[in-house]
């Protein structure tokens, strides 16, 4: 599984939790809206990281996986955009559980009582966030170490083959020194052999002609 098919799944599961805690947000009201409100603006700048992420590893790919994926990062950045309106809209209901209205008198005197737990909630949710993205980026350091060792180990290879190619290919070149001395000294073996068939041939010509002479001397 690459990169950034895993951000893409994250982003999926991340964009569902979203949607739902966006659901619960109307029904909610004082301190228990307020953490709600303060979560789900925690888990957008999460899902904002993840959709940068996968952007960037799309210039990594290639081909229909470049164009897949920048279609993909449209399409997340789109249903982001839906996530943000969609909040703003809830936070904008001040309805209670039984479907009561509340004036901006009350909401505004119920988030001045927890001003100070907003503060703590954004630390909370900023120091979460970074781990998070902390932990990626631990994933991707740790995915170029394994890669840099495989090639590495790829280089490590090419170069032992190399030498044994190079091995070999002197080997080659002894034995065709041998061939090639083994040829001239068979060459000069056939033609000591063809002059010794002629150098015969002439004594035992020479031989039968002294002898037909002979008996033709004899004769006469």
């Amino acid at each position: 599984m690459s990169q950034a098919t895993q951000y893409e799944q994250d982003y999926s599961e991340l964009s569902a939790d979203i949607t739902a805690k966006i659901g619960r947000i109307p029904s909610l009201f004082g301190k228990d809206k307020h953490d709600m409100v303060g979560e789900v603006e925690g888990l957008l700048e999460e899902a904002k990281d993840l959709i940068d992420q996968i952007e960037v590893e799309s210039h990594a790919a290639t081909g229909d996986a470049r164009k897949q994926i920048t279609m993909n990062v449209a399409n997340y950045r789109r249903d982001f955009d839906t996530h943000v309106k969609n909040l703003r809209k809830a936070r904008m209901t001040y309805r209670d559980v039984g479907g009561s209205e509340l004036s901006y008198t009350d909401e505004a005197e119920q988030r001045n009582e927890l001003l100070g737990n907003e503060h703590k909630n954004v630390l909370t949710s900023n120091s979460e966030r970074l781990e998070r993205s902390s932990k990626r980026l631990e994933d991707g350091y740790r995915m170029a170490m394994e890669t840099e060792e495989i090639g590495q180990n790829v280089l490590n290879n090419l170069a032992q083959d190399r030498e044994k190619i190079n091995s070999a290919r002197n080997r080659l070149n002894n034995v065709d020194g041998t061939l090639s001395q083994s040829s001239r000294l068979l060459n000069n073996m056939y033609r000591r052999v063809i002059q010794n068939k002629a150098m015969m041939f002439i004594i035992g010509l020479i031989i039968v002609v002294i002898i037909v002479l002979a008996l033709y001397g004899m004769l006469k």
